[in-house]
This record gives C-alpha cells, sequence and structure tokens, in this order.
C-alpha cells in the first residue's frame, strides 16, 4: 500500500497541532499578545477572556478608535468562534 502524503483523518493530535481548533488558552495568549503589538491600543487597558473559543474584551479606553483596533485585533485570530464587546469608552 502506498503512502499518500495525507495526514491519517483518524490519528489523534493535540488541540492545534493539526491546524482544527486551538485551545481556549493558547487563543488568549495569541489575543493578548496581538494587542499589546497594536499601538493604537493602549497597553494593559483590556482583559482577555476566553471560554469554548470566544473571546471576551473588557476595560476602559479613552476613545472609540482604540475600541475598534482591539476588536479587529482579536476577531480575525484563528480558532475563534466569536468576540463579546465589553469594552467602555470614557465619555470626553
Amino acid at each position: 500500500m502506498a503512502l499518500s502524503g495525507f495526514a491519517n483523518p483518524d490519528s489523534a493530535a493535540p488541540d492545534g497541532a493539526d491546524g482544527s481548533r486551538l485551545s481556549d488558552e493558547q487563543i488568549g495568549e495569541e489575543a493578548t499578545r496581538r494587542l499589546a503589538w497594536d499601538a493604537a491600543v493602549p497597553e494593559r487597558t483590556i482583559t482577555v477572556e476566553v471560554r469554548d473559543g470566544r473571546i471576551v474584551l473588557s476595560g476602559e479606553l479613552e476613545h472609540d478608535a482604540q475600541r475598534i483596533a482591539a476588536l479587529e485585533d482579536v476577531r480575525r485570530l484563528f480558532g475563534v468562534a466569536g468576540v463579546c464587546d465589553r469594552l467602555v469608552v470614557k465619555p470626553p
């Protein structure tokens, strides 16, 4: 029997190892890293929680542009099932 070069669909792999699903911890780490690298998002102002692939962002920001940037940063992450926006923009 010849090998096809394709992964065996019956073989077990840890979360994310075969590209199928990342763990909540992995998603949270990557979301936190992305927010830290975004100059539009102030440092240490946003809390990231992940449950069942859904990210919850909470915190207080100065401008709506910061909120929008943070949401865009995490929405595009692999494995994210949804994003809950609990960010508050301080009134001027």
